[in-house]
């Protein structure tokens, strides 16, 4: 009822910068100290719910209208950077010329305004996930939701992200469900570095307005240079986003201290603009007014062209600027510009602007869980739950949470409780990721042979990283760390070698299981070929900076094998999709185009090379691919009877899995015959050269399947077997070495 109250009353009256107080009855008025000083303005909370709704609405309904309503995360950096920057302006020239007006700026205060600001809506958030994860989820998604927790907690989000070489705009990405907290990540790195360059700055009599534009001129630069070559770089590094936030700082220091500016500026303008808008001269027109009026017009233009209009190719870059001006334009324009005053002070839209924050953290979690659950889109019926649910939450965090531990009294000592509170969840979510997700919660008996198994690796990769210290650096680490070599036993007691891209570290698992010797080299999407490079653009390279060292990997890798007599057998395994680009290269006939010809003559190289050496050798014929979409159908199918707890019936409509798929429709068909034909051609000449193909295990009467006979799921994405299909298929391959 109390909740209810606080929204009615609002919606009808009362002030949106009070606050209903459930303990006493009374409404308190929430501001702080150093708050009191800055004039509410209630069209930036408008303009707070016209970003948190295009994001929403971007990701409960993808490929709508809203198709890059994910730009309303850049109008929260610009407002942050606005009002973060006016308090510690403030603040400063408080500390200069003391007044009495505001409150003098403080690194402690900052913070611990800061601490009870935005972790106690985190908080609630993650520990609720956390544990509706511990209920629902398989031990690989909640392993994953534990790390991502852990970034979340650290506010280092994007940085977790972009270390896995995610792409945000991926379908894959819809299965994490904190994602979103990237953009939190940027905020706080900058509310780190802000505060104290400014400090440095006012402390050295810098002019900061010169300051601010350079080192936003700066990171814009970077941002723009980097953009097309590194993407994931250019979307989650702090440094190339700081520049969105620092147009809210430029703009804060304009508005505190060249007002007079402003002001002169529209008295020349204005007179012109009213011609060109106005019948008659337009001189009666009051030319301050018409100023702010076409330039909050011009700011939402901007937004809804940014909303509405842009996609997510090479986002952010220059594209960013749309939402960036806007924001930027409709915060100068003031609370009494005309669609200032008319739309964003509605009191409906400064509600969702005052619930914005906790509506943000929350929608995007409930909308992945459902993914996760649908193994696709969830029904649109589902998602519009999701987003009633999303709102309901807000505002139980906005009137519950937020009161009790953002105002009031003894704000040091919640601080830091908040602070302590925060470090307990992000310690659960480590403890979460380092076991695995807590694989006995799930009705597979196979999890537990498999965690036993996934727990030798770290031994393996330390052994490994003694003897080639620099592969775990080089290489890829975005799939379970299967691209990470191992050795099973001390240097010169394996007899077995293992060497390609990532679908041969995916082979490990199995292998070890019959306490074999192996020496496994796996680097992502390397081709197991002598001086063949299969990523040689500089392009792709700065996209993916472990693609330029493949080649070198695999040199590293084949110099061992040659150099070690014990090992006698070498199985080579490989992704043939990543063989079939136009990067690839041959480093002793680079003028070579023809990529049939440059893969011929890699194998005749390594055979002919670990021939010589007396080595056996087993040539991996690829595992059936499939596409993304029926992957994570039939893996949510598949999860159903293997979560800890049933998922509501709710999502049984949106299950249409097909777990199989005729061989010929295989995806990546063409390339894995192609590259299979090439190495029988020239494996005929070497007897020592023999061919495990993964179809014949995979595949039954021209019919492939992703699951087993007792409906247990092979793979871990569309292409890449799991540590159950690797055990699955180990026997296979230890019948065809042993012979």
């Amino acid at each position: 009822m109390h909740l209810l109250k606080a929204f009615i009353d609002l919606m009808y009256g009362y002030p949106p910068h009070q606050l209903f107080d459930l303990r006493s009855n009374n409404y308190l008025n929430q501001k702080t100290s150093s708050q009191r000083s800055l004039k509410y303005r209630p069209d930036i909370d408008g303009l707070r719910a016209i970003a948190v709704i295009s994001v929403v609405l971007f990701h409960a309904f993808p490929g709508s209208i809203f198709k890059s309503g994910f730009t309303g995360v850049d109008i929260f950096f610009v407002i942050s950077g606005f009002l973060i920057s006016t308090i510690i302006f403030k603040g400063m020239d408080e500390r200069t010329n003391p007044t009495g007006a505001h409150k003098p700026f403080s690194f402690w205060d900052f913070y611990s305004r800061r601490v009870r600001r935005i972790f106690p809506s985190l908080i609630f958030c993650l520990v609720t996930f956390l544990a509706l994860g511990w209920l629902y989820m398989l031990p690989d998604e909640y392993s994953l939701l534990g790390k991502h927790t852990m970034g979340a907690a650290g506010y280092v989000s994007n940085l977790v992200l972009w270390s896995e070489a995610g792409d945000y705009f991926q379908t894959a990405s819809q299965t994490k469900p904190l994602l979103h907290l990237w953009s939190l990540g940027i905020e706080e790195q900058f509310y780190l570095v802000w505060p104290a360059l400014l400090f440095i700055a006012w402390k050295l009599r810098l002019n900061i307005l010169t300051f601010a534009l350079l080192g936003a001129a700066a990171s814009f630069g970077f941002e723009l240079h980097v953009v097309r070559a590194n993407p994931s770089a250019a979307f989650y590094s702090p440094l190339l986003r700081f520049w969105e936030l620092m147009a809210g700082s430029i703009l804060a220091w304009l508005k505190l201290y060249k007002t007079g500016f402003f002001k002169a500026a529209a008295l020349k303008i204005g007179p012109a603009i009213s011609q060109i808008l106005f019948a008659g001269d337009g001189k009666s027109r009051n030319p301050i007014k018409v100023c702010t009026d076409a330039l909050s017009f011009l700011g939402l233009a901007l937004i809804f062209i940014s909303i509405f209009g842009l996609n997510a190719r090479h986002f952010p870059g220059s594209k960013a600027l749309y939402p960036v001006l806007g924001a930027v334009f409709i915060i100068a324009a003031g609370k009494k510009a005309f669609f200032n005053r008319i739309l964003l002070s509605n009191k409906l839209m400064v509600w969702l602007g005052l619930v914005s924050y906790p509506l943000y953290i929350w929608h995007w979690p409930f909308l992945s869980f459902c993914w996760i659950f649908s193994g696709s889109l969830p029904d649109l019926k589902i998602r519009i739950v999701c987003i009633a649910v999303s709102i309901f939450m807000a505002a139980v965090t906005y009137y519950l949470i937020e009161p009790h531990l953002r105002w009031g009294k003894n704000g040091n000592a919640k601080a830091t409780s908040l602070l302590l509170a925060m470090l307990a969840t992000g310690f659960c979510g480590y403890e979460v990721w380092h076991h695995g997700g807590y694989p006995n919660r799930t009705k597979d008996p196979i999890q537990e042979e498999v965690q036993k198994i996934e727990n030798t690796f770290k031994d393996a990769n330390s052994r490994c990283d003694k003897v080639i210290p620099d592969w775990r650096e080089l290489t890829n680490n975005d799939i379970s760390g299967i691209t990470y070599c191992k050795l099973t036993k001390n240097e010169g007691y394996n007899n077995i070698a293992l060497i390609g891209d990532s679908h041969a570290g995916m082979l490990f698992a199995g292998l070890v299981k019959y306490k074999l010797n192996i020496a496994a080299f796996p680097a992502g999407c390397a081709v197991p070929l002598m001086k063949i490079h299969a990523r040689s653009s500089r392009e792709l390279s700065k996209r993916e900076p472990f693609a330029q060292h493949t080649e070198y990997l695999m040199e590293e890798g084949f110099s061992y094998i040659l150099a070690h007599s014990n090992i006698t057998k070498v199985i080579l395994a490989h992704r043939p999709f990543c063989s079939y680009t136009d990067e690839l290269k041959d480093l002793m006939s680079p003028n070579e185009k023809k990529r049939n010809v440059i893969l011929q003559h890699g194998f005749e190289r390594t055979f002919e090379a670990l021939t010589k050496a007396g080595k056996q050798i087993y040539v991996v014929l690829d595992n059936p691919n499939y596409e993304v979409d029926s992957f994570e159908a039939c893996r949510a199918q598949v999860s159903r009877s293997l979560r800890p707890h049933k998922v509501p019936d709710l999502f049984d409509a949106q299950i249409n899995a097909k777990c199989t798929l005729l061989k010929e429709k295989r995806a990546d068909k063409k390339f894995i015959e192609a590259y299979s034909d090439i190495a029988k051609q020239v494996a005929a000449k070497y007897p020592n050269v023999k061919f495990i193909d993964l179809s014949n295990v995979l595949c039954r009467n021209g019919i492939c399947s992703m699951i087993d006979n007792k409906g247990r799921l092979l793979y871990r994405d569309s292409d890449h077997l799991n540590s159950a299909g690797s055990l699955f298929v180990a026997p296979t391959i230890l019948k065809v070495i042993r012979n």
